[in-house]
């Protein structure tokens, strides 16, 4: 658990912008986005719909991990009413070709492995979950079957029966004892035959899913409304068609949800009807951040009153080039950390140390910013997408940090501070 740093080493450690504060840690949380997040809390608190989703629009280091970490922390009806179910897609769906397939399992095997009952109950709730999926897979058998006999006639009999197999194989992973979630993930033949199996019926996979909670809400005796937070989404690669054409499914998961999406998906669901609310840093006319003191907050308020571990004009220059990204901010001041013990050989961050700093950030950036230099100039200058047929070139630079994103009636994208010299 995070202590205030008394040691340019405490920093280091207390600024690691990869880690989201964890629950344990509210009191270093500062609330930068308190309208929106008051509007946030009230809505789903008021909510009582099913079918409502509350979506966070963002980009990576935005600090929606830790909002999400730590929302009973700002109002105990969270917890009272909801039993909260947070769900890392960075942990349980880093992989390519990611589909609504694969969110519905992971929804169902996460709520498999951790669910707090006993073990009689536990294994009712797996048999009643396996003999769905495989009822569902007979029904669909047939289809497959006369599919692949057709394509596959002139192969022989080999590889047709190895599709057999592959299936048996599917459902084996449920006896097998570890955690469905990591096998999933970690076995591409298994979610390549669970999508084979599931692709074209994904209403029905749904219906399974919403049995699901309704079973295991009936053996846990538990009267709390289930609240399925699906948290780093925006992180995964081509995952647009959640958000688009699958958006109903998301709609009918019979349990209150919050997702996180890409920032440059945000105007795109209000055609679906759906509103997403954004945690981004509001700019002014001239793309200059608002209310950078509370990023003063953020640094300060991790590091021990007593000591003075970074000046004030360091603060100014690592809030100036961070962009507004809490991520950049963190990454900033602890790269400086490093570069005042190891190569100033100083207890105190300067000016000269965040510079430094940023320099050798600036370099990690140094080739993605090159290979993408005429569209980060084009963002530069104008601050939107002229076309549509940037929108892929779009959500490469958001999600590498090229590109920032800012909504405050309107979205504004800015090139990342720390790269603006490299652009030519």
């Amino acid at each position: 658990m995070m202590v205030k740093a008394k040691t340019l080493s405490d920093v280091y450690n207390n600024f690691e912008g990869n880690k989201p504060l964890s629950v344990d840690e509210y009191d270093f949380f500062v609330n930068i986005y308190d309208k929106k997040l008051k509007r946030f809390i009230g809505n789903v608190q008021r909510n009582t719909n099913y079918q409502n989703i509350f979506f966070i629009a963002g980009q990576r280091g935005n600090g929606k991990s830790t909002i999400l970490n730590n929302l009973k922390h700002r109002n105990t009806t969270f917890e009272t009413n909801y039993e909260i179910r947070h769900l890392q897609a960075m942990e349980l769906l880093d992989y390519d070709d990611i589909d609504i397939v694969d969110i519905l399992l992971i929804i169902g095997f996460n709520l498999i492995d951790d669910n707090g009952l006993d073990d009689h109950n536990k294994k009712l709730l797996i048999e009643e979950f396996k003999v769905k999926l495989t009822k569902l897979e007979q029904v669909n058998n047939g289809e497959l079957e006369i599919t692949e006999q057709v394509i596959d006639n002139d192969i022989g009999e080999h590889k047709f029966k190895a599709h057999l197999d592959a299936k048996v194989k599917f459902f084996s992973f449920f006896s097998s004892g570890a955690e469905l979630s990591s096998t999933y993930k970690s076995d591409k033949n298994i979610r390549k035959e669970a999508k084979r199996i599931y692709k074209f019926k994904t209403k029905d996979l749904l219906t399974i899913i919403n049995d699901l909670f309704l079973e295991y809400r009936r053996l846990n005796n538990n009267k709390k409304d289930i609240l399925l937070i699906l948290d780093g989404l925006e992180k995964l690669k081509d995952i647009d068609d959640i958000f688009t054409k699958d958006i109903n499914l998301l709609r009918d998961i019979k349990c209150y949800k919050i997702i996180t999406m890409p920032v440059y998906l945000k105007e795109t669901v209000d055609v679906y009807d759906v509103k997403a609310i954004d945690f981004t840093m509001e700019v002014d006319n001239h793309g200059n951040i608002k209310n950078k003191e509370l990023l003063r907050t953020v640094v300060e308020n991790r590091i021990d009153d007593g000591v003075e571990l970074i000046t004030s004009e360091a603060i100014d220059i690592a809030i100036e080039m961070s962009g507004g990204n809490l991520r950049q901010l963190l990454n900033i001041v602890q790269t400086a950390s490093s570069e005042a013990m190891d190569i100033f050989e100083t207890d105190k961050i300067g000016v000269d140390e965040v510079t430094s700093a940023v320099e050798v950030l600036k370099g990690h950036l140094a080739s993605r910013t090159q290979f993408y230099s005429q569209f980060l100039n084009g963002i530069d200058q104008n601050h939107k997408v002229e076309s549509v047929e940037d929108k892929d070139t779009l959500s490469k630079t958001l999600q590498s940090g090229l590109v920032f994103a800012y909504f405050n009636g309107r979205v504004y994208y800015a090139v990342n501070p720390i790269i603006k010299d490299n652009l030519v």
